[in-house]
């Protein structure tokens, strides 16, 4: 007797997906095969709007953020940047909408101050997926599913938040991702080092080699320098917002960043042979963590 796999239980009926960028528009895919899922979305680019109008599994489709906030939705997801969404959070509170939010953002302190001055429902969510490219025309289910998915609860919102949070928990769970639970604040702090200082060194390495090399210094680059600056290729004013809005900790570890350059400085300056090698493969020790 064949056997039939059943349809997930879904913790969540219809989908406002506002801001169809690569995150956004990932999201949107990822969620289109469950049945009885109704997904609808929002975007001020027209052309944008166009392609995802041509998608008919997509409810609705607007570049209208009124209309947007005027539909029935279980579940708001915000994938704009940073600071439209903090915008967005503010019209939703004005307007007292009745359905919990949650958002994309790899900033969480002020996105989670927002949601909270505004009255809203709200959880806010990160996945750990991206590439060095923008727009819906590059966004794709399988960059997010089984992604590393955090979730960062603020128990300044009470006993709502504790049950969106389990809701989001089994909503992404139906992607296969890893779901981890962390505050607003610890988020920030280990992104800052793991996520948008990584962003600043491949654009600092990129720009010294522009600087001492000049545009032709690229016609001799290999996979190592492509490799090493893919980061660097990115969409700069989204880096901007995040590096302004999660200053306080980012502006430290650009300060660890150079004190360990300038170690490096020092070793190679002064022909320091094994000192650097000591140097160097306790860092390979730690970077190859990641390969296991």
């Amino acid at each position: 007797m064949p056997k039939f796999k059943l349809p997930p239980r879904l913790p969540f009926r219809s989908l406002g997906v506002a801001g169809l960028g690569l995150i956004g528009g990932s999201l949107a895919k990822a969620f289109m095969p469950f049945g009885g899922l109704d997904i609808s979305v929002f975007d001020s680019d027209p052309e944008t709007i166009r392609e995802a109008s041509r998608i008919k599994r997509l409810a609705r489709a607007t570049r209208d953020p009124e209309e947007f906030l005027s539909w029935p939705l279980d579940l708001c997801y915000l994938c704009l940047p940073v600071r439209r969404n903090i915008e967005l959070i503010g019209v939703m509170g004005e307007k007292k909408v009745p359905y919990p939010v949650t958002d994309s953002g790899s900033t969480k302190g002020p996105v989670t101050e927002a949601a909270l001055a505004a009255g809203l429902n709200f959880c806010g969510g990160h996945p750990i997926a991206g590439r060095e490219v923008a727009g819906f025309r590059h966004s794709s289910a399988d960059l997010v599913r089984g992604c590393l998915f955090l979730l960062t609860p603020d128990p300044r919102f009470g006993d709502r938040q504790r049950e969106l949070l389990g809701r989001l928990k089994n909503f992404h769970q139906l992607l296969d991702c890893r779901v981890r639970v962390v505050s607003p604040s610890d988020h920030d702090r280990v992104y800052s080092l793991i996520s948008h200082l990584p962003y600043i060194a491949a654009s600092a390495l990129a720009g010294t080699a522009r600087l001492k090399g000049g545009p032709d210094i690229l016609d001799w680059a290999g996979t190592g320098f492509r490799d090493t600056t893919r980061l660097g290729a990115s969409p700069p004013q989204k880096w901007v917002e995040v590096a302004v809005e999660n200053s306080a900790n980012l502006a430290g570890n650009i300060g660890d960043l150079i004190e360990v350059l300038g170690r490096f400085q020092d070793l190679v300056a002064g022909r320091k042979e094994a000192e650097l090698a000591a140097f160097l493969e306790d860092i390979a020790a730690f970077r190859r963590i990641l390969a296991k």
